[in-house]
């Protein structure tokens, strides 16, 4: 069973997600279908518990299923979201630290960045902070977290204290 912590670090990813790619957040019931979907639910148990119809749930997590695959790139579903999720997250750990060349002018200093490459850094940072707890779970040390993820140590640190402060 997954933690609030982490079913709420797992919606707020998919949010950010879906906002990069459509310019909206999830609504309510999106909320709903993800929690429930993250907790095991049936369709049934996520329809009766936000007083829909199944058959609306239904459709409204098919409608979510293809934006959230249209933003990871890859077919997702209820099934899948969470070992997507992962790759998704993985992925960018693994690659957040290449320099596009083309940021370089020829004076070797780096250009300005537009927003929107600042905006997907800062979304690679939250991703990287959303998986401290779970490295830590593992009994990787603080200092090891921070050297794998690149992240300064006391921001590792802070993401620590907060996720033990909720978890209590």
């Amino acid at each position: 069973m997954m933690s609030l912590f982490e079913v709420q670090s797992l919606i707020s990813t998919v949010d950010k997600l879906i906002f990069s790619h459509t310019g909206e957040h999830l609504d309510d019931l999106e909320t709903a279908i993800l929690e429930g979907t993250f907790e095991h639910q049936k369709y049934a148990e996520i329809a009766q518990n936000n007083y829909r119809s199944e058959k609306y749930v239904k459709d409204i997590a098919g409608q979510l299923w293809k934006k959230v695959s249209k933003a990871l790139g890859e077919d997702v579903s209820k099934s899948n979201i969470k070992s997507s999720l992962q790759r998704y997250h993985y992925s960018n750990f693994h690659n957040c630290d290449i320099v596009n060349i083309s940021q370089v002018d020829r004076n070797n200093s780096f250009t300005e960045l537009s927003d929107n490459n600042n905006q997907q850094n800062k979304i690679k940072q939250e991703a990287k902070l959303e998986i401290v707890s779970e490295l830590i779970k593992e009994g990787l040390t603080v200092e090891k977290v921070s050297k794998i993820l690149n992240l300064p140590l006391e921001l590792v640190q802070k993401e620590i204290n907060m996720y033990r402060g909720l978890s209590h």
